[in-house]
Parts: structure tokens; C-alpha cells; sequence
């Protein structure tokens, strides 16, 4: 298998296995150790992608990489939404980094839509919108 077509299917996987993840907060009942194996579980498979992914984008040489800042501020934003979403709704500080990451995540995502004429930015603005509205909603 190529190389970049494992890092999409990981991304892909992420991204599939993050939202019922959030869905699973709204619709049962809170359990606070399922809600924390689901939250580590995520974040050390996340760490891994983003370990192996900044090491190919290096072994590439290809740092400035559109697809390398998109992706690494998904996760991102994806593992801080879960850390104030499951484990401390209370804090602010992360708040506050939850809500930077997703704006500069909405962020790559339009460029990645306007400047770089990339479909993948059109679900990074709307999954960005949707954090959005998840964060200030609950």
C-alpha cells in the first residue's frame, strides 16, 4: 500500500471514529470511565497519526505542506473537543485552546477549499462550524 494512501485511511478513521464519540456524550447516559477510554483511546491513536505523519511530511521534505497543517490541526482540534467535551467540561484554559484550534482549523480548511480548489476543506468547514456550535451549545 502507498504510503499516502495509508495516511488517508488513518485520517479517514479518525475522523470516523471521533464523531460517535461525540455522539455518544448527547444521546446516552454519561458514564465517566467509558467516557474516558474513549478518550484515550482516541488521543493515542491520534498521537501515533500525527507522530508518523510528521515524520513522513519530514522524510518528504515537505513541511509547508497544506495537507500536513490541515490534518494536524484536525486532530488536534478533534482531541482537545473530546478532553473538555468528556473529561472536564469546566475547564476554560482548555476552552480557550479548543476554540483557537478550531478557528485556525477552519482556517486551513478555507484555504484549502479557495486557494488550493481541495473538496476535502469543504467537510473541514463544515465539521469546524459543527465543533463550533457543539462547544457553544453545551
Amino acid at each position: 500500500m502507498n504510503k499516502e494512501v495509508f495516511f488517508e485511511y488513518y485520517f479517514r478513521f479518525l475522523t470516523l471514529f471521533f464523531w460517535p464519540s461525540i455522539f455518544y456524550k448527547i444521546i446516552f447516559i454519561q458514564n465517566y470511565t467509558l467516557e474516558s477510554i474513549l478518550f484515550y483511546s482516541y488521543t493515542s491513536v491520534g498521537i501515533i497519526y500525527i507522530t508518523l505523519l510528521i515524520f513522513y511530511f519530514m522524510s518528504m521534505k515537505k513541511l509547508r505542506n497544506i495537507n500536513l497543517h490541515y490534518r494536524l490541526n484536525t486532530i488536534c482540534s478533534y482531541i482537545l473537543t473530546l478532553s473538555t467535551f468528556l473529561l472536564s467540561p469546566t475547564n476554560l484554559t482548555l476552552l480557550y485552546l479548543k476554540f483557537i484550534f478550531i478557528l485556525i482549523y477552519f482556517y486551513f480548511s478555507c484555504r484549502m477549499v479557495f486557494r488550493f480548489k481541495n473538496e476535502e476543506g469543504v467537510v473541514g468547514i463544515i465539521s469546524s462550524l459543527l465543533l463550533m456550535v457543539i462547544a457553544i451549545w453545551y
